[in-house]
């Protein structure tokens, strides 16, 4: 598996949860990078492709996970319940070694030694679900999408070098800066669009949590991004997220209609 890039450094307003509305969608977007994070809270890897199916959503994507508690059994569990970089910052930097498939064993005697930990138990959902924060079961699979222009939006209003990175999400793309918040401005969403020939429908927007301020060069909290964010929004006319009225949003979740391969390069067109 490819191993993961550096981090980088790092308006419109949606029609529902702006006070005004600035910025439209540009004309042509497309797939700018993939990613995939096979163990949940561990560093991702770039795959040549993704494979997107309307049972799990990115195939491989947070099969694994690290056990936190006696709840995070072999059943989908809510992510305080695993090591993750929310509960976990020295989580970011770790970059998975694989053994048939499956996470090391000397390379999780690696990761319980950098997290304080004697031994380290896992979960493999073994394909039949990802370990995504919405409990998939219930509210269906997603693909995470990142508009690349929000993050150097803030990264540029604050000050703060903040990298896309940081919020791990699968596919990367150029829009105006914030137009995405205009795509889930329901929830349930509504808004349906294809990258190349997949279909997909906008779920909700992406909340995010303190995961985001864990560099994942150095495991270490080192940035406010999640006061970053909301300062932003907020003073940009964000009402907050539809369904929770959070502030601190990047990106949003979609479910994938279909099954196909989603690679860099592809197009993006809102239905």
């Amino acid at each position: 598996m490819p191993s993961p890039a550096p981090e980088r450094s790092g308006v419109g307003c949606g029609a529902s949860r702006f006070a005004c509305n600035k910025g439209a969608s540009m004309a042509r977007l497309k797939v700018e990078e993939i990613y995939t994070f096979p163990v949940k809270g561990a560093r991702g890897a770039r795959p040549p492709s993704l494979r997107v199916n309307p049972v799990v959503g990115v195939v491989g994507d947070r099969r694994f996970g690290i056990k936190r508690t006696p709840k995070a059994g072999d059943a989908w569990a809510d992510k305080i319940h695993f090591r993750v970089c929310m509960n976990t910052p020295e989580m970011a930097a770790q970059t998975p070694v694989y053994s048939d498939g499956k996470p090391d064993p000397a390379w999780l005697k690696q990761v319980a030694v950098a997290i304080g930990e004697q031994d380290l138990a896992t979960l493999d959902t073994k394909g039949q679900f990802n370990l995504v924060d919405t409990d998939p079961h219930k509210f269906g699979p997603t693909v995470s999408f990142l508009n690349l222009a929000t993050v150097r939006a803030i990264a540029a209003e604050t000050g703060l070098a903040i990298g896309p990175e940081r919020f791990r999400m699968n596919i990367w793309y150029e829009d105006a800066p914030f137009a995405e918040l205009d795509w889930a401005s329901d929830y349930p969403g509504t808004r349906e669009f294809v990258v190349g020939e997949l279909r997909f429908r906008v779920q909700d927007a992406c909340e995010r949590c303190q995961a985001t301020e864990a560099n994942p060069a150095t495991g270490k909290r080192d940035l406010p991004v999640l006061e970053a964010i909301a300062s932003v929004l907020k003073k940009r006319g964000y009402r907050g997220s539809p369904q929770r009225g959070v502030f601190e949003v990047m990106g949003f979740l979609a479910t994938p209609l279909g099954e196909e391969t989603v690679t860099r390069g592809q197009e993006i067109q809102l239905i």
